[in-house]
């Protein structure tokens, strides 16, 4: 009998540890990483975390939120050549054409006849379609 609980208390215990170490899948946080020159009291220096794009999970509807920081994530073309939005989905009406940076679909604009248009959340605007695909924009697929 003793065999038997100290065979189960082994398997458990095993299963705990690789559980632990497997980390459920999950990649770790890169804030999380400790540059070497910290070792042993030496100062850190920070750096700002990259800008992070939440995007929709239903198919077929591009209800992107807006990036926490969308001047290093749009090109100097697209700066150039578009406007800041007005509000969290609404463009100028001089630039009804709302450009949305994603990282699965790349940089993509919304035309105001286009579907869901109103709940897209955009990151420029631009005056027209021609000037969004010339800076880089294409139409969604």
């Amino acid at each position: 009998m003793k065999n038997l609980l100290r065979h189960r208390w082994t398997i458990s215990i095993t299963l705990l540890t690789i559980l632990a170490l497997s980390g459920c899948g999950q990649k770790p946080d890169e804030s999380a990483k400790v540059p070497p020159s910290s070792e042993y009291g030496a100062s850190t220096s920070t750096t700002a975390p990259s800008p992070v794009t939440a995007t929709a999970t239903s198919p077929g509807k591009d209800t992107t939120t807006k990036t926490s920081s969308t001047e290093g994530t749009l090109s100097a073309e697209a700066q150039k050549l578009g406007t800041k939005p007005e509000g969290e989905t609404t463009c100028p009406s001089k630039a009804p054409v709302k450009g949305v940076v994603t990282q699965k679909r790349g940089n993509i604009y919304r035309a105001p006849k286009s579907p869901d248009y109103e709940k897209v959340k955009p990151s420029i605007c631009f005056a027209d379609v021609a000037t969004a695909e010339k800076a880089g924009f294409s139409a969604p697929k």
